[in-house]
């Protein structure tokens, strides 16, 4: 089988990028079931696109970087024959829709993932993101002529009116080493967030936690180490100095790497998403989750894990889904529970990478998507 990833995002920042890190192991995953693997990316400006493992230049995008590549895109691809298209999928527009339904006219199967269902939570304010959502809804009613499934992390059977493949978030485990803190607690307790800090992460409601803990006599030494860049990292700085947190917060920007991996060798707890409820979210398959649980690091979220729903896991604290102060108590109470047993930090962690292998490895995650393209099933809905 041959297959063409087509995507337009921007792998400029690849390294500290995690939709780069799950599109570069998606298509491992599909070289690994005996797919041939093409792929179009944007990187500094350019459309790429690796045909058989040579990487070409196609054109340059500018600031409005989706609708350029796919109007230069479609000569580069109107006479291709792929067996499949797997398509991340962007707001629609003309030239988007034209593209996938040349291929799909040249014989493809079209399979088109969609990160966040629904999505209109995540449209940006302004004239202009208004136009593209217009223009977005104006054809979605034509997907289900060129589109065979939609693949899903929600528990939605349909999207626009095309039936869906459900799966979760996977990452490429051989690609995360596991976390090497040494045994011996001390009465530091190190919470770690990573992220390109935006709004619904919502670590506002962990900074809120932290004042009312320490206004109130708490006693332990509660450390919160933030990794990475984005636009709510002032907010949080802001936060952080406001509530006289100086002590018990850290900034370090982006990292990746070695250095990355030296703050998750001293963290005890990763902290997920805390602020889903803004994007009305229930569900949660994010890419940090996989990260946390593939280092080994027990977790607290805002919002349900999906690979973790329905389970019995030791190493997973379920907070509330709403705008309250985190309760840094129960955080204490949860942190003694998981290390103030038999178990070393050690088994600790290879417990958690055990799972982490069994359910959310790629190619685990990705085998209904490879099972239904084994099958060849062809009719749109």
């Amino acid at each position: 089988m041959k297959l063409l990833y087509l995507s337009t995002w921007d792998f400029s920042n690849e390294k500290f990028d995690g939709v780069c890190k799950k599109i570069s192991a998606q298509v491992i995953a599909f070289v690994k079931n005996e797919v041939e693997v093409d792929i179009i990316y944007i990187k500094d400006g350019m459309i790429i696109y690796r045909e058989s493992g040579t990487d070409r230049v196609i054109g340059k995008v500018g600031n409005i970087k989706k609708t350029p590549a796919y109007i230069k895109m479609y000569k580069y691809v109107k006479n291709k024959k792929y067996d499949w298209i797997y398509n991340r999928y962007g707001m629609m527009d003309t030239f988007y829709y034209r593209v996938l339904k040349q291929l799909r006219k040249n014989g493809a199967r079209i399979l088109v993932e969609i990160p966040t269902y629904p999505y209109i939570f995540e449209k940006p304010k302004g004239f202009f993101y208004g136009l593209f959502f217009a223009w977005d809804q104006g054809y979605i009613h034509k997907l289900k002529k060129i589109i065979n499934r939609v693949i899903t992390y929600s528990k939605d059977d349909f999207i626009f009116d095309i039936p869906t493949i459900k799966i979760i978030n996977g990452i490429n485990l051989s690609d995360v080493t596991i976390a090497q803190k040494n045994d011996g607690l001390d009465d530091s307790i190190n919470l770690l967030a990573v992220a390109y800090m935006q709004p619904y992460h919502g670590y506002e409601r962990l900074l809120r936690g932290l004042k009312d803990y320490y206004r109130n006599g708490g006693k332990r030494n509660v450390q919160c180490h933030f990794v990475g860049e984005g636009p709510e990292k002032v907010l949080y700085e802001k936060l952080a100095a406001q509530y006289e947190l100086r002590n018990h917060v850290t900034f370090y920007g982006a990292l990746s790497g070695r250095k990355l991996d030296d703050v998750f060798n001293i963290c005890d707890i990763g902290v997920c998403t805390l602020g889903g409820y803004k994007k009305g979210l229930h569900l949660s398959s994010e890419l940090k989750s996989r990260e946390f649980l593939a280092k080994g690091l027990p977790i607290v979220s805002g919002i349900e894990i999906d690979v973790l729903s329905n389970r019995k896991f030791p190493y997973y604290l379920q907070l509330s889904n709403d705008d309250t102060d985190i309760d840094i108590i129960k955080l204490i109470e949860f942190y003694d529970k998981v290390y103030h047993n038999q178990e070393s930090i050690g088994e600790i962690r290879k417990a958690i990478r055990s799972f982490a292998q069994e359910y959310i490895d790629m190619p685990v995650t990705m085998l209904p998507v490879i099972e239904y393209m084994r099958r060849g099933d062809t009719p749109i809905a």
